[in-house]
């Protein structure tokens, strides 16, 4: 990394963890470079994750010649320790994860921080496209009406986001090291910080390109599908310690048992080709479902009439076993 000089509070940080994406990264970069907030109110980190395909080099070349471009190197450790390792030189009031194969809408910082409130939202967040290589998709929220609804029905993804830098510098919450679905942990704890949804902004408009690749993270994932659980328990417990799991415990009930049996189940599990892996995640699932949602059958929110409650509803360890472990793995 060179002197330069960082003394300057900026308004945002981007930061952007790079590993093996020399095809992709140019995209991405220049995309933040043609933003029209003022140059010197952002700044850029690029962290090369130990890349063996000349990423670094790339991230060392947009360094040398910009100065609001910085670049940090460091071993292999994975996106969240990319990411966590990038916060001790983050000089901005908000920090944005950036993925290195995705790119952005050229207003999206300016029209990101006009929602801060003047820099005092904890959380402004936006709207997107899910890019495939046929078509996009938008994905769009126009408001969240309380913390819990947030957690309901909040966007967990880390990309989509300004975070206030000093607060999360006060609750000292990172990214888990080593696992997927690191999003999740990271959203669910954060969120059990807000004191109220007006911390909470929206910028309507869709300002990232979420790029989907067959040979993506988002494609490879299913080989350690059961790390969800851990993702899970450690959020439970989190929610134990600050004594917020009564509060907010409907909630997160509802949220963790819809999610394991519609997309942890139905777009991953069941298309393992493994079959023994299928059993066993398919036991797994069910075992700590029971485990930690033993009377999720009363929750309010499965209450309320639509398809996906009507297929939580008549889920029970007869049907299941019946439908997933006999039909699907027949």
């Amino acid at each position: 990394m060179s002197e330069k000089n960082y003394a300057k509070t900026k308004k945002i940080s981007v930061i952007v963890p790079v590993y093996n994406v020399a095809a992709y990264l140019k995209k991405c970069v220049d995309s933040l470079l043609s933003q029209t907030m003022n140059k010197n109110d952002f700044e850029i980190i690029l962290v090369d994750d130990g890349s063996t395909d000349g990423s670094g080099n790339l991230c060392d070349e947009y360094q040398a010649i910009l100065e609001q471009v910085r670049t940090l190197h460091k071993q292999n450790g994975g996106l969240s320790d990319a990411r966590n390792y990038a916060l001790q030189y983050a000089t901005g009031n908000y920090l944005l994860f950036i993925d290195s194969d995705d790119f952005v809408e050229p207003e999206m910082l300016e029209r990101m921080y006009a929602q801060s409130n003047q820099g005092t939202k904890k959380i402004v967040e936006c709207n997107f496209f899910w890019d495939f290589e046929s078509k996009t998709r938008l994905d769009v929220r126009q408001s969240y009406e309380s913390v819990e609804d947030y957690l309901v029905n909040g966007r967990v993804v880390a990309w989509n986001k300004l975070y206030l830098r000093k607060w999360i510098e006060k609750t000292k919450i990172r990214f888990p090291v080593g696992k997927l679905y690191e999003d999740q942990n990271f959203f669910f704890k954060i969120v059990a910080w807000l004191d109220d949804i007006s911390e909470v902004a929206i910028d309507t408009e869709c300002e990232v390109h979420y790029v989907q690749r067959s040979n993506s993270i988002s494609y490879s994932e299913t080989e350690r599908i059961s790390e969800i659980i851990w993702i899970y328990d450690d959020i439970l417990n989190y929610y134990k310690e600050k004594q917020l799991l009564g509060k907010y415990y409907d909630e997160l009930e509802y949220r963790f048992y819809r999610n394991l049996f519609g997309n942890v189940l139905l777009r991953k599990v069941i298309r393992l080709r493994d079959k023994k892996i299928r059993i066993e995640l398919l036991d797994l699932i069910w075992q700590k479902t029971e485990e930690w949602f033993p009377k999720r059958k009363d929750n309010k929110y499965l209450k309320k009439q639509s398809i996906k409650n009507l297929y939580l509803k008549i889920m029970n360890r007869v049907f299941y076993r019946v439908f997933y472990r006999l039909f699907y793995l027949s």
